[in-house]
């Protein structure tokens, strides 16, 4: 197909949306992660409850976005390993050593004197299913509670290398039925751990780079996007709407570029790899020796500030190398 004469430069706007993304799954996790930390009517509490949909806004974000950066990159199918080769190379090594980092700090907390947990072991199934994001197939649990999401994305890389030439096709049949079979499944499938249980979510972002790219025009847009979020609300509830439409409004009418924003959509991969490891402790910490409600709410925000200046630490370290290692790899033939 030929790319139509539309502006495909960078989005600044998403580093923000993705920075807020992980702020909210960080505050869900440290307001709603021990259930003893703080009371139900405690104002970080109510609002914590919603920083969940920050796990649903990024799968709408990666559902425009890798799309997006294949369509920049002149992505053909015959690049297909090196698309793979480059997330492999963009994603795991911080998830490899984030998942050294917990269990280096897990062993740490058994030699303390207050430690009254089960003895530390690994088990070496369980760790080499972390390699393949394969934890939930076979039953067995993730040494970070965030990884499953991970797991969820890796899966929609393989099918959009696979999946992509057809959602740019000339005949706009093909796309159709992806679009079809994505939503469709979303109804059917209901195990936790499949892609196609949140399809529809992915959809909405893939909807949005057609439209962005001037694949389909703002009437096929419009009226796709309706149906998408009718679906969204009667296969989750209305709350999903929140995380299908804050992308939309990122993507198509605001821009950011501000060194704030930059940050934060930076370290929010890192972010999202190490606030339980590092800001959960601090949490527990505070569940442990802080009965004051006022000095728990107070220890949330430590919680939330060491685990950004450890994130950002992380992404300098670990993240940054990585990143620019990927940069390298070009689908273009030299």
């Amino acid at each position: 197909m030929e790319k139509a004469k539309v502006n495909l430069g960078y989005l600044g706007s998403l580093d923000l949306l993705r920075g807020l993304a992980a702020l909210a799954v960080v505050f869900f996790h440290f307001t709603h992660g021990n259930p003893e930390l703080l009371s139900k009517d405690n104002p970080l509490f109510i609002v914590g409850r919603y920083g969940f949909l920050g796990v649903e806004v990024f799968f709408v974000i990666s559902g425009f976005v890798i799309p997006y950066a294949m369509y920049r990159a002149n992505y053909h199918i015959s690049s297909f390993w090196k698309f793979l080769g480059k997330r492999f190379v963009r994603i795991e090594p911080p998830y490899l050593v984030s998942i050294a980092l917990v269990l280096l700090l897990n062993f740490a907390s058994t030699l303390s004197p207050y430690y009254r947990g089960s003895e530390f072991t690994i088990d070496p199934t369980a760790l080499g299913l972390h390699f393949a994001y394969l934890n939930a197939f076979f039953d067995y649990p993730w040494y970070n509670d965030v990884y499953w999401t991970l797991a969820i994305e890796f899966q929609y890389y393989l099918l959009i290398a696979l999946l992509f030439p057809l959602l740019i096709s000339n005949n706009k049949l093909y796309s159709y039925i992806i679009i079809i079979l994505f939503s469709g499944l979303s109804f059917v499938v209901d195990k936790h751990s499949l892609i196609f249980a949140y399809g529809l979510l992915f959809v909405a972002g893939i909807l949005m780079f057609q439209f962005k790219v001037g694949y389909i025009s703002k009437q096929e847009f419009g009226i796709l996007i309706l149906l998408t979020l009718i679906m969204i609300f009667v296969r989750f509830d209305k709350r999903y709407l929140i995380a299908a439409l804050l992308p939309y409004f990122f993507i198509m009418y605001l821009d950011f570029n501000d060194k704030i924003s930059k940050f934060i959509g930076n370290i929010s991969y890192s972010l999202y790899l190490v606030h339980i490891p590092i800001g959960g402790r601090i949490i527990n910490l505070a569940e442990n020796f802080l009965p004051n409600e006022t000095h728990r709410s107070i220890a949330v925000f430590v919680a939330i500030i060491v685990s950004v200046v450890f994130a950002w630490i992380f992404y300098k370290l670990v993240e940054k190398p990585a990143l620019n290692w990927a940069k390298r790899l070009s689908y273009q033939k030299k």
